[in-house]
């Protein structure tokens, strides 16, 4: 199989790729509709060491029984090999859900991050799955992503409500908020890169309607947030690229940070 845009994707994850596509089409065949690249690999700023790879399959038609198995073994086999240090996130999402039917939360048939997710799905589904993240994922391929194969973006994906995608992120945010609160000390602490660098791209979005990755999230909240928290920020973009490069941070700016960019995230999303 010939697979398109790999040249605009770090040769690691395209190398990735090609073994992962050609599971997909030895056990989907022509329900493969395409395969499609978000996030940081799509996007730029990819880091081997702090990065996974992000991508979605769509099909045709749910996924049967048999063809949930021999996904699930031949996944299994290859899980970890030559991928990314934070690993590979993959859903299998019918056509519909990407288009004209989208649903929030969407439907999907099949979700690839932990080895026990993979082992899971290789089993019939005896419920609907559905999953609030997928809205962002659209939005972001939608925006951003590449076509590895199949059938182009444009074709396959309609534009979810920004109400949805701003939902879907406010989620993660939550998380990140919650986990920061509660769990950051009185003594100074490394960076949670992820939680800053994503608040930043959220604020971003609110803001402007950016989507960006990480790293232009990081950015965006240097050229546009208050300076009290650009050490927070910039701490969290050299730990992004290289880890343990960082100053650790002081713990109340930190909270305070945070604070900051979820009461907006409150404010729009209860709208």
């Amino acid at each position: 199989m010939k697979l398109k845009n790999l040249n605009k994707l770090p040769k690691e994850v395209g190398f990735v790729l090609k073994k992962h596509a050609r599971v997909l089409l030895d056990a989907l065949g022509e329900k493969l509709t395409g395969v499609y690249v978000h996030g940081s690999a799509a996007m730029g700023g990819f880091n081997p060491a702090q990065s996974d790879i992000d991508y979605l399959v769509i099909i045709s038609n749910p996924l049967t029984s048999i063809e949930r198995k021999q996904l699930s073994a031949s996944f299994l086999d290859i899980y970890g090999k030559e991928a990314p240090a934070k690993g590979i996130e993959m859903s299998i999402v019918e056509e519909k859900f990407a288009g004209k039917d989208f649903r929030y939360p969407t439907p999907y048939e099949f979700h690839m991050g932990t080895k026990d997710q993979v082992r899971f799905h290789g089993l019939p589904h005896k419920t609907e799955k559905a999953d609030f993240d997928l809205a962002a994922h659209f939005t972001i391929t939608k925006c951003r992503g590449l076509c590895v194969y199949g059938k182009s973006i444009d074709e396959v994906f309609a534009q979810v409500p920004k109400k949805y995608y701003l939902d879907s992120i406010a989620l993660d945010s939550k998380d990140s908020f919650k986990n920061i609160q509660d769990k950051t000390g009185p003594d100074k602490c490394i960076v949670p890169l992820y939680a800053v660098l994503n608040f930043c791209r959220v604020l971003a979005f609110i803001k402007e309607d950016l989507i960006a990755s990480k790293n232009e999230g990081g950015a965006w909240g240097l050229e546009n947030l208050p300076d009290i928290y650009h050490p927070i920020i910039s701490a969290a973009l050299l730990e992004y690229q290289k880890i343990n490069s960082s100053e650790k941070v002081d713990p109340k700016l930190l909270k305070d940070f945070a604070s900051f960019a979820y009461g907006f995230l409150g404010q729009k999303t209860q709208m």
